[in-house]
């Protein structure tokens, strides 16, 4: 960031949880984390729109934060504001979640609806994904930044997120869902322009499961190996995951630093748009390598450990990463 400021770390708070069978016990959980974080909330009250940001998971996934385990936060929450709301934005890549219609049948599939939670459930970025507002900030790499109009208009939001592993900003939790999360589809191309997967022909059966993951159109067939068109490419890494042979890599390099030093400014931008009216709960269960846009089942690398919250996304991510050992 162009402008330098001395930052004092936030304090966060750990609600430790050891047996996440119990969807009882971890809702009395997340509850009990919620209600210590409570007295500092000012952004609630009878009227506001309060938005509950997180992620539903993909479509054969089972590696995200299950409905079940946030009933007693919701009736809490229903009982300081009539305006509560589930939300999330539509994705970058080919999946039913790229569009608000096939987004909700994903999400009620996993138990996000509101015959299920008892309130609405509102794609931020619109059906398509391109209602978005845009925010001004002075960053290193953008000057504004382009925000779901969902996001923008609630009067507060608090973010959940399960934290994992992540293909290209290394580990997803807060920030992401912030930076990432909040983003419209086309924030979220202008984010990951510029870091581009390479393919080594000699590991590349053909199989073309890296052109059918491919949002861009920016793979092809030919010679049964598979050939990229940068021209086309987006960026996203959807084919990294899709490859079964490692013949598709994404370096490590100074393109994906810029992709972390991206979506930390939306994140910034987010912030902005909130007027740092957000608080943030970290999940630490079924940490994986890969996040939940995932369509499987994947093992965790890390043991289950709880809840970490607090108000400054960064500090609730540090402890986060400090806990699994990352």
């Amino acid at each position: 960031m162009q402008n330098k400021a001395k930052i004092t770390p936030g304090k966060v708070y750990i609600k430790r949880l050891q047996d996440w069978s119990s969807d009882q016990k971890i809702s009395e959980g997340v509850l009990s984390a919620w209600q210590y974080m409570e007295p500092t909330i000012d952004f609630i009250d009878k009227n506001s729109f309060t938005a509950i940001k997180l992620t539903f998971g993909e479509e054969g996934s089972d590696g995200y934060i299950k409905p079940a385990w946030l009933a007693a936060f919701i009736k809490h929450l229903k009982q300081k504001t009539e305006n509560l709301f589930i939300t999330e934005t539509n994705t970058l890549y080919r999946e039913k979640r790229s569009n608000a219609a096939g987004h909700l049948h994903v999400a009620a599939s996993h138990g996000y609806s509101i015959d299920k939670l008892g309130i609405p459930v509102i794609i931020a970025d619109g059906l398509a994904g391109r209602d978005g507002q845009n925010i001004s900030i002075r960053g290193d790499h953008f000057e504004n930044v382009k925000i779901a109009r969902g996001i923008c208009e609630s009067d507060g939001v608090i973010f959940l997120s399960h934290v994992t592993g992540h293909m290209q900003a290394g580990f997803a939790g807060t920030l992401k869902n912030i930076g990432m999360g909040c983003a419209s589809r086309q924030g979220k191309l202008l984010q990951h322009s510029g870091t581009l997967p390479e393919i080594t022909v000699e590991k590349c059966i053909g199989c073309g499961a890296c052109m059918i993951v491919c949002p861009a159109n920016a793979i092809g067939i030919k010679k049964k190996k598979a050939m990229l068109v940068k021209e086309r490419c987006i960026g996203c890494g959807e084919c990294t995951v899709a490859c079964r042979t490692g013949a598709i890599e994404i370096k490590y390099d100074e393109n994906v630093v810029k992709f972390q030093e991206k979506m930390v400014e939306y994140a910034l931008g987010v912030k902005k748009a909130l007027n740092s009216k957000a608080v943030y709960l970290n999940f630490l269960e079924h940490v994986t390598k890969n996040c939940d846009c995932m369509s499987k089942s994947e093992t965790p690398i890390a043991p289950d450990i709880g809840i970490i919250c607090g108000t400054d996304p960064v500090a609730v991510d540090k402890a986060s990463m400090d806990l699994i050992g990352i």
